[in-house]
């Protein structure tokens, strides 16, 4: 017997059943067709191993209240339970990032990238001011680690949950 789950992505609801067999996992999104899919979890909590038509790739999953945050290839989607109603990031952030990589919490623009490719991070340093209705909203790094590549450019449009920085956490 399928498990089904109603979700709005960007304000479009979606139905999702899930078949658990025998021969594996198969999901159905609306009225598609069920598809197989292998997912594992990995040592990283929230981080998934997916291959669906012998693709593999990585998704992270993180809980912000009843809204699931997902990334899969650089792409962020949120899930919303149908009838959650306009839950977002708190004061805090929320959502969190993966490590590796830090989003914009809000859509603006780049008013400044203050670390370049290479430089160290320290955990709530600002990597990027972004301006949105006129206020400056500073993005900061969770951890420590090293610049890989700046993705954000000042005087640029970024939108909520682009990436501004890849870089590579710090050992603990």
């Amino acid at each position: 017997m399928a498990s089904r789950f109603r979700f709005s992505v960007e304000g479009t609801n979606h139905a999702v059943s899930v078949e658990d067999s025998p021969e594996g996992v198969s999901v159905k999104i609306d009225e598609g067709d069920y598809f197989p899919i292998d997912a594992t979890t990995s040592g990283v909590p929230g981080l998934f191993s997916i291959i669906r038509d012998g693709v593999p790739t990585q998704a992270y999953v993180t809980r912000d209240g009843r809204a699931l945050r997902v990334i899969v290839d650089g792409r962020v989607f949120v899930l919303a339970p149908v009838g959650a109603g306009g839950r977002g990031r708190g004061a805090s952030g929320g959502m969190a990032d993966p490590p590796g990589i830090i989003t914009t919490p809000l859509a603006g623009v780049v008013v400044d990238v203050k670390v370049a490719e290479g430089d160290t991070l320290e955990p709530r340093q600002v990597v990027a001011v972004v301006e949105a209705m006129k206020m400056q909203n500073e993005v900061q790094a969770p951890m420590a680690g090293t610049v890989k590549r700046v993705a954000a450019q000042a005087g640029s449009r970024i939108e909520k949950g682009d990436l501004v920085i890849e870089y590579t956490p710090a050992e603990e």
